[in-house]
């Protein structure tokens, strides 16, 4: 294996930052953001009902059409429509989709069990993945093995690691996602009755809501119509969800000098156009959203360019930005790494990256 440098880029413009220290402090940062964390329901509302009704037309063209070719393409649209779906449930989790809580735990729970996703075990999940990116290894939604893994792993587990953003994202897709997040909660439970309280709510919504679907679709005719359409939803929202899940993190890590450093420098912030953004909720905005989650989706590129101007003053390490997600996602799954040591060159000491062979 040899070490390889993270791309590190960003514009702004000057801040007042010590330039004995280097470092952005959690006091700026807060400040930074403080008039940003309060959540007006209207811009979730209208993202919700906008896809809802968008998947309503597509699953009734595919469960209605004739031919195969239509059944297939509007199975894809609304795989995408669904995708967009389930990245806002990932905002009801910190109540910054609409701000109203029972609407924030309730609706996404509906989206999500008619398609054997567990929300409730992924919103404790992923509130342990917030308090642990980037520090503990721990961390239930950390994608990326580290070197000692690397070298105790079996040949298949070294074969998984060198073609892992294919395999996750193409192959594994959903059923992983599933089951990783089961798994994940199941470690959980004996140490936390919200944990609890989630995975039983979730097995029940999800027996009952496709108990109800199948039962439907048996009195039409279509089990197995429903049954192929659904593998195809699985599908399309297990590559955007491997793939999002991926790019916002792999080949960064590393425990900076307060809460707020760490994940401002463990989150990859993507450059991309308009519709792409809005496609994931804004949060290619990704290092303000894990240093400050009450912050809405629809303020994320405000308050990440508040963090660029201070992350862009003379001595200060800059946070990464890249162009693109196709093109970063195919940079960074062409030259794949595992997590090393700290960076004695990286003034917020995040780990080096070291690349494996392909």
């Amino acid at each position: 294996m040899t070490t390889t440098e993270g791309i590190n880029g960003s514009d702004g413009a000057g801040a007042s930052v010590s330039a004995k220290t280097c470092i952005v402090s959690a006091k700026d940062l807060q400040r930074a953001v403080a008039d940003l964390q309060h959540t007006k329901p209207g811009p979730g509302l209208r993202k919700v009902l906008l896809c809802t009704a968008l998947l309503a037309f597509g699953t009734f063209v595919a469960m209605t059409a004739q031919s195969t070719a239509v059944f297939v393409v509007a199975g894809i649209f609304s795989g995408l429509v669904l995708s967009v779906m389930i990245i806002t449930t990932h905002d009801a989790i910190h109540h910054t989709l609409t701000g109203w809580g029972w609407f924030d735990e309730i609706v996404p729970r509906l989206i999500s069990w008619p398609i054997l996703w567990f929300h409730g075990v992924y919103s404790e999940v992923h509130k342990i993945h917030h308090k642990m990116n980037g520090d503990d290894f721990n961390d239930p939604e950390r994608v990326q093995w580290t070197a000692e893994e690397y070298e105790k792993a079996s040949p298949l587990g070294k074969f998984y690691v060198r073609h892992q953003w294919l395999l996750d994202i193409f192959v594994l897709g959903g059923i992983a996602l599933i089951v990783n997040t089961l798994r994940s909660g199941l470690r959980f439970v004996k140490v936390s009755k919200s944990m609890r309280v989630a995975v039983l709510s979730d097995l029940i919504g999800i027996v009952a809501c496709n108990v109800v679907i199948y039962s439907i679709a048996y009195t039409q005719g279509a089990t197995l119509r429903w049954f192929l359409f659904w593998l195809i939803l699985e599908r399309c929202t297990g590559a955007v969800m491997q793939w999002r899940s991926h790019i916002e993190h792999y080949g960064l890590w590393g425990k900076g000098r307060h809460y707020f450093e760490t994940q401002a420098y463990s989150c990859r912030n993507i450059a991309t156009n308009g519709f792409t953004s809005w496609f994931f909720n804004r949060l290619n905005f990704h290092s303000v959203h894990h240093a400050f989650p009450r912050v809405p989706f629809y303020l994320l590129e405000t308050a990440h360019r508040r963090f660029m101007e201070l992350y862009g003053a003379d001595g200060v390490e800059r946070l990464v930005e890249e162009q693109g997600y196709v093109a970063t996602s195919l940079r960074l799954a062409a030259n794949p790494c595992v997590i090393g040591a700290p960076d004695d060159q990286s003034p917020s000491k995040r780990r080096r990256m070291v690349a494996v062979a392909n």
